[in-house]
C-alpha cells in the first residue's frame, strides 16, 4: 500500500495549478484577432498527483504516462510535465540508473522532432543532479540549463537543437559525450566543464557565443568542420589527448588565450575571422603532430612543471 506526503501532494497540485493561471493570463493578454474558442485546461487528476507521490517505483510510473497523456492533449501542461520528469528522476532510488532508464522513454518520445507526439519548445533544467545514460540524439528542445550535472555513461546529443541558451557550466561529462551535428541557435556555455571521455563536436553549427573557458579535455578533442556563427572562447582550457580543429569555420573570433595542448593539435584547413592564441602553450617533451592556425607557431621550449613548454607565438 502506498504512502503519500499530503504537502507532497499540494505542492504538485500547487504547481499544476500554477501552470493553468500562466495558460489563462496568456490567453487573456493575446490579441484578440488571434483567439479562438477552446476549453480551459482540465483540473490535473488527483490520483496521478497521488501517483507520482507513491513509495513504489511501479505507480510512480504509471502516474507520469498518465501525467504524459493528459498533457498530449493539454499542452498548456506540458512544460509542468517535463520539470516533474526530472523531480522524479532525480529520486533517491537506490537503483537510480535502473530508474532512470525507464523513465527517459516517457519525455524522449515527446522530445524528438519526428516523433507524432513531438512537444515544441520544451525548457530542460535539471541542475545540479546525476544523469545516467542521457540519450538526446534528435531532440528539439527551446532553453537547456544542465549546470553542475553529472553525466555517468555515455551522453548524446547528436543532431540535438537547442533553440534557446543553454548552459553546461560546471558539469562532468564522466565518460564519452557526443555533440555530433548539434545545433545551438542561441548563447552556450561550457565554461568550467570537464570531459572525462571523448568530446566529440564534429560539425556542429552555432548561432551565438560559445564559451569553453577553463573546460578539462582529458581525452580526444574533436571539433572537425565545426560551423561557428559567432565568438568562440577556449581561453584558459586543458587539452590532455589528440585535439582537431581541423576544416572548422568560424564567422567570428576563436579565442585560445591561456589554453595548454599536451597532445597532438590538429588546425588543418581551419578558418576564423581571427584565432587568438597569445597565452596559450604546448607541451614540447612529447612526440606529437602539430599543425597550427595560418601566423601561429610554437616559440623556444622551456622547463616548466611537469615537463617543457612553448608558448604559441606570431612569427
Amino acid at each position: 500500500m502506498s504512502t503519500v506526503t499530503p504537502f507532497a501532494i499540494l505542492a504538485l497540485i500547487g504547481a499544476v495549478s500554477g501552470s493553468v493561471t500562466a495558460w489563462l493570463l496568456l490567453r487573456r493578454d493575446r490579441p484578440a484577432e488571434v483567439l479562438t474558442p477552446s476549453a480551459p485546461p482540465e483540473p490535473m487528476d488527483e490520483e496521478v498527483v497521488r501517483q507520482l507521490v507513491a513509495d513504489e517505483l511501479d505507480v510512480r510510473l504509471a502516474g507520469l504516462h498518465e501525467f504524459a497523456e493528459l498533457a498530449d492533449h493539454d499542452p498548456s501542461l506540458r512544460q509542468n510535465f517535463v520539470d516533474q520528469f526530472f523531480v522524479q528522476l532525480g529520486y533517491g532510488w537506490r537503483e537510480s540508473a535502473a530508474w532512470q532508464a525507464k523513465l527517459w522513454p516517457v519525455l524522449l518520445t515527446r522530445l524528438r522532432r519526428e516523433s507524432p507526439e513531438f512537444w515544441p519548445e520544451m525548457d530542460l533544467h535539471p541542475e545540479s543532479m546525476v544523469l545516467h545514460e542521457v540519450d538526446l540524439r534528435g531532440c528539439e528542445v527551446r532553453n537547456a540549463r544542465f549546470d553542475t550535472v553529472r553525466f555517468v555513461g555515455d551522453a548524446r546529443f547528436d543532431g540535438a537543437v537547442i533553440t534557446g541558451p543553454s548552459s553546461f557550466e560546471g558539469s562532468c561529462f564522466a565518460r564519452h559525450a557526443s555533440f555530433a551535428g548539434a545545433r545551438f541557435e542561441a548563447d552556450t556555455d561550457f565554461e568550467r566543464t570537464t570531459f572525462t571521455g571523448t568530446a566529440a563536436f564534429p560539425r556542429i553549427i552555432t548561432h551565438g557565443q560559445l564559451w569553453f573557458d577553463n573546460a578539462r579535455f582529458s581525452a580526444r578533442t574533436d571539433f572537425t568542420g565545426a560551423a561557428f556563427g559567432d565568438d568562440v572562447t577556449f581561453e584558459g582550457a586543458g587539452f590532455a589527448g589528440p585535439t582537431t580543429f581541423r576544416d572548422t569555420r568560424s564567422a567570428a573570433d576563436v579565442l585560445f588565450g591561456g589554453a595548454r595542448f599536451s597532445g597532438h593539435a590538429d588546425f588543418a584547413g581551419a578558418a576564423a575571422s581571427e584565432f587568438a592564441l597569445t597565452g596559450a602553450s604546448a607541451r614540447t617533451d612529447a612526440h606529437v603532430r602539430r599543425t597550427w592556425p595560418p601566423g601561429w607557431e610554437l616559440g623556444p621550449p622551456r622547463p616548466r612543471k611537469p615537463g617543457h613548454w612553448a608558448d604559441l607565438t606570431r612569427p
